[in-house]
This record gives C-alpha cells, structure tokens and sequence, in this order.
C-alpha cells in the first residue's frame, strides 16, 4: 500500500490498516524514533484523575450505606408513577 505524505508532513493511512487497527481520528499515535523504518502505535489514555483508588471507593460506598433511609423504595415510587393504589 501506498500512501503521499503532503506538504505539511501529513500521511493519510489508508483505509485497509485503519479498519485492520482500529484507528479512529483524533486518536493519539507514538513514534518510535529509534526505529529504521515509519513505526508508529496507538497511545492508550486513561484518565488517572477519574478513577477512584480502591481505598477511595470502599470510603465512598462505606460513608454511602444508609443515605437513602426514610425515602420510599424503588417500588413504591414505581406504583406511585404508575398512578396505582
């Protein structure tokens, strides 16, 4: 397969390996410079300021427990929806 880098050093990737890997835009490639030949891989993301430590999770569920007493169960509010006696 081949494919023209443009002017602005841009290469569009060829539909075939992007279907094969997955590609989608926006995504973020790293280049391996130490490589002799154009290698490239996904960079996986994750978002570390979004994921509860499992420490943090066990302080939310334990300080959770109870919050919902005197409310009406799920059951209820369902038959109360429902306009049901």
């Amino acid at each position: 397969m081949k494919a023209i880098v443009t002017p602005g050093f841009l290469e569009a990737v060829p539909a075939a390996i992007r279907d094969k890997l997955h590609l989608k835009s926006g995504m973020v490639m790293d280049f391996d410079e130490t490589s002799p030949y154009l290698k490239a891989t996904p960079v996986v993301e994750q978002a570390v300021e979004s994921v509860m430590s499992e420490k943090e999770f066990e302080q939310w569920i334990t300080e959770s427990v109870g919050i919902a007493k005197g409310m009406p169960s799920t059951d209820e509010m369902m038959r109360e929806t429902r306009g049901e006696d």
